[in-house]
């Protein structure tokens, strides 16, 4: 999760925190998620390569999951976060590197030749220039390499919990496989999930206008995955609250 820094604003006699506390709230609230971090991981490990960059990992909550079964170099802007990732999973023996990287600036020269997976999960709508990101992530690449990319889908969908996350955007499905194609990467696979989501995040964003997601409703969801995930694989998927969309470097 790559926030972008905000100063505090007041409306009427509340004060609407920034976005990076906002963005530090919903981590801490989504740690207690893992049924839906390991259905996302589901959704791309399939697309990994062996040597993983994640960029935007937040305080480790699908880093986790990723070192289970990769190499991986975790990435963020926020070195508080990498802190908590150091002292998660320092020890682990599929950590290979932690890197402060901020994705509006040239990435860390020593990356290159050292990956041949970028995963980027919830955090392209956090950059204003989404395809100059996408550049960069292209030109890191080895040939084969591949970026996995989790967004959130559905432009109509755009609410007060996006806006309090600092999110620039929601995606449309060819929208994102136009980005990709137009930075050069190849596209493998695109798929929408999580298509009960789509009426928690209407409801809390766009009839309440909340900025933050009740952590109850989060612990309610996260015990429903497993039946969500079963029902998706019989119902088609033709609309969720995410995309995971998958690009090539050929």
């Amino acid at each position: 999760m790559q926030a972008r820094r905000a100063a505090p604003t007041v409306q009427g006699s509340a004060i609407i925190v920034n976005v990076e506390e906002t963005n530090t709230i919903t981590l801490s609230i989504m740690e207690k998620a893992g049924a839906y971090h390991r259905w996302i991981f589901d959704k791309m490990r399939g697309w990994l390569g062996e040597r993983v960059l994640e960029v935007g990992c937040g305080t480790g909550n699908l880093t986790a999951l990723l070192l289970t079964e990769r190499k991986v170099i975790a990435s963020d802007v926020n070195s508080n976060y990498l802190r908590t990732v150091r002292d998660r999973f320092g020890s682990h023996s599929n950590l290979k590197g932690m890197v402060a990287w901020d994705l509006e600036q040239s990435p860390p020269e020593n990356l290159k030749g050292s990956i041949d997976t970028i995963v980027a999960s919830n955090v392209l709508e956090h950059m204003r220039d989404d395809d100059a990101v996408l550049e960069k992530f292209y030109h890191l690449l080895p040939m084969g390499g591949r970026v996995v990319l989790v967004v959130p889908a559905l432009k109509v969908l755009y609410n007060s919990l996006d806006r309090g996350l600092g999110h620039f955007r929601r995606y449309g499905k060819w929208e994102v496989m136009q980005k990709l194609k137009r930075n050069r990467f190849t596209i493998c696979h695109l798929t929408y999930f999580n298509l009960f989501g789509l009426f928690g995040w209407f409801l809390n964003g766009g009839l309440f206008h909340r900025r933050l997601l009740p952590e109850k409703q989060v612990r309610i969801f996260n015990n429903l995955v497993p039946a969500l995930m079963e029902i998706e694989k019989i119902v088609p998927t033709f609309v969720g609250q995410s995309l995971v969309i998958v690009g090539e470097k050929v």
